[in-house]
C-alpha cells in the first residue's frame, strides 16, 4: 500500500477502529494501543487489501484480533473480571471525545456494562451495521452463536434498564 492511500485509510477508518477497540476495551489507553497496532499491521502487511470494499472489513477483523489478544494476558483477564463484577461509575464517565456526543446516552453505558462477548455483538450489529452473517465470518462463530448472543445481550440490555428506570420500551 503506497503512503498516500496509507493515509488516506487511516484518515477514514481511525474513529471506526478506535471505537470497536474502545467498545472491547473500555479503557482509552488500551483502546489507543489497539489503534496503533492494527495500522502498524496494515502498513506492514503485504496481503492487506487494496480495494477499498475490503479494508474496512480487514481492520475489523484485526481489531477484533488485536482486542482478544491483549485480553489474552494474565493481568488484563483479572482487570476485566474486576470490571465485569462491578464497573464504576468514574470509569464510565471518563469516556474519549470521540464518544462524547454518546456519553449522555444510558443505552451505550449499559452496552459497555456487559460481558464483553455480547458488546462486541451488539456494537457491530447495532454501531457499524453489519448483518449476522458478516459478525460470524468476522468472529469466526456460526451465524447463530451471534443470534444467541444479539439476543441474550438485548436480554440483559433490557434488564438493566428497567432496573434503572429508564425503561420506554426501546430495547
Amino acid at each position: 500500500m503506497d503512503t498516500q492511500k496509507y493515509t488516506e485509510t487511516v484518515k477514514k477508518y481511525s474513529s471506526m477502529v478506535y471505537r470497536i477497540a474502545f467498545h472491547d476495551c473500555r479503557n482509552r489507553a488500551d483502546a489507543e494501543d489497539i489503534m496503533q497496532n492494527v495500522f502498524l499491521r496494515l502498513y506492514r502487511s503485504k496481503d492487506a487489501p487494496q480495494e477499498e470494499e475490503h479494508i474496512r472489513h480487514w481492520l475489523v477483523q484485526v481489531t477484533i484480533r488485536e482486542s482478544k489478544r491483549l485480553f489474552s494476558r494474565p493481568f488484563k483477564k483479572r482487570e476485566d473480571l474486576l470490571w465485569e463484577i462491578r464497573p464504576s461509575k468514574s470509569s464510565i464517565a471518563k469516556w474519549p471525545e470521540v464518544l462524547k456526543e454518546e456519553r449522555e446516552n444510558d443505552v451505550l453505558e449499559k452496552v459497555l456494562e456487559l460481558p464483553r462477548k455480547y458488546r462486541t455483538v451488539i456494537y457491530l450489529y447495532y454501531y457499524e451495521e453489519y448483518s449476522v452473517k458478516e459478525i460470524g465470518a468476522l468472529l469466526g462463530k456460526r451465524e447463530s452463536t451471534i443470534q444467541t448472543q444479539l439476543q441474550r445481550a438485548r436480554k440483559k440490555l433490557e434488564i438493566s434498564i428497567k432496573e434503572a428506570g429508564n425503561y420506554e420500551g426501546a430495547v
